[in-house]
């Protein structure tokens, strides 16, 4: 009994999972889902370099101003 119950059981889980095919996408569907990731993502990365960009600028362009500003004075 228990050696006929194993193989039944993977039979029937085989059986089962071959029902669930993932849809098929056309060359169009998926062209236009990787287009709308992308999307999205370029939309994240621009916004957090005008971020870093914003707080790297306080901090970095004072001391250059001021290298400048010295230099142009003769200090």
């Amino acid at each position: 009994m228990k050696k006929l119950l194993f193989p039944a059981i993977a039979i029937v889980l085989l059986a089962s999972c071959q029902g669930n095919s993932a849809p098929t996408m056309s060359v169009h569907d998926i062209n236009f889902k990787v287009d709308s990731i992308i999307a999205e993502k370029q939309e994240g990365l621009i916004k957090e370099a005008n971020e870093d960009l914003d707080r790297r600028m306080a901090i970095e362009v004072k001391p250059k101003a001021d290298s400048i500003v010295a230099a142009q004075t003769g200090k």
